[in-house]
């Protein structure tokens, strides 16, 4: 990811209080941006992608409020419909809690024999082109409970964006887990993301998002949307980040709590075969 200069955006008080308390770690924010170009590579050199898991089926995008965001001195308008994720209901049947940690969120069994931590920013194009590839077979997998994910979120790409995306949505996320929807949501949030160089994830977008995930939208869900309620766990969570000490910034992964080398083993972010191959090894390894 490149880093961007771009004007201030004029942002309403809670944004702007949001984005001059965006979390720090400067110095680990540059390396994650100049080593995303080996995901940004890997996914150039994919020429071809494997067929999506046969038990996951494709699903209609569904409507949405029209939504215009002022982004920079020029308007970026929304499309009235939202892109759904093929993994929708394996997604809706998926269990999801809060880590032993306080700060991953763990989706699928206990009883899987192998735990993937993943490492992610919702404002990362890279890892948008991740989910899309392996989310479906990172479900599958969970379903069948041969794998454990726990997904580490991230914000630092605010300090090289217009405007406190990240944070907002990482907020959001963190609320769509204490109301039972986030598997999905965060799959939304991805298959949503807005272009790296908008201001898109504004509090509405994020609840029109919200919309798609049966059940999630309420008066608290909505609350802890426009008040950045969980703030105190995205900072926890960006400092887990940074403890971690990843190489690869965002997506990074660490396999039963190695990390993996993305820059030898590029085609674990787009080839599912190759993700399903990896998580079946770590298991029979134990």
């Amino acid at each position: 990811m490149v880093a961007l200069h771009r004007a201030q955006v004029v942002r309403v008080a809670v944004a702007v209080a949001a984005l001059a308390a965006a979390v720090g770690g400067e110095a680990r924010v540059g390396r994650a941006l100049a080593e995303g170009g080996v995901q940004r590579a890997a996914f150039s050199a994919a020429a071809t992608r494997p067929a999506i898991h046969a038990v996951v089926a494709r699903t209609p995008a569904r409507t949405v409020t029209h939504t215009v965001a002022k982004v920079t001195g020029k308007t970026a308008a929304y499309r009235s419909e939202l892109v759904d994720v093929p993994q929708r209901q394996l997604l809706l049947g998926l269990p999801a809690a809060l880590g032993a940690d306080g700060t991953a969120i763990e989706v699928g069994y206990q009883d899987a024999p192998a735990t993937l931590t993943v490492f992610e920013d919702f404002r990362c194009s890279t890892t948008r082109g991740f989910e899309e590839a392996q989310g479906p077979t990172l479900a599958a997998l969970a379903a069948d409970h041969r794998v454990l994910v726990r997904y580490v979120l991230e914000s630092s790409l605010d300090q090289r964006l217009p405007g406190p995306g990240a944070l907002l949505a990482t907020n959001a996320a963190r609320a769509a887990l204490s109301h039972g929807g986030f598997p999905l949501y965060h799959a939304l949030l991805f298959a949503n993301q807005p272009t790296e160089d908008t201001d898109g994830f504004t509090e509405q977008r994020l609840l029109d998002i919200a919309s798609a995930v049966p059940g999630l939208r309420g008066e608290m869900f909505d609350t802890e949307v426009h008040s950045l309620f969980y703030r105190q766990w995205v900072d926890r969570s960006q400092q887990a980040y940074n403890d971690a000490g990843v190489h690869f910034g965002t997506p990074s992964m660490l396999m039963n709590g190695a990390e993996v080398d993305l820059g030898a083993h590029p085609e674990l972010l787009s080839q599912p075969s190759a993700l399903q191959s990896f998580v079946r090894g770590a298991a029979e390894r134990g």
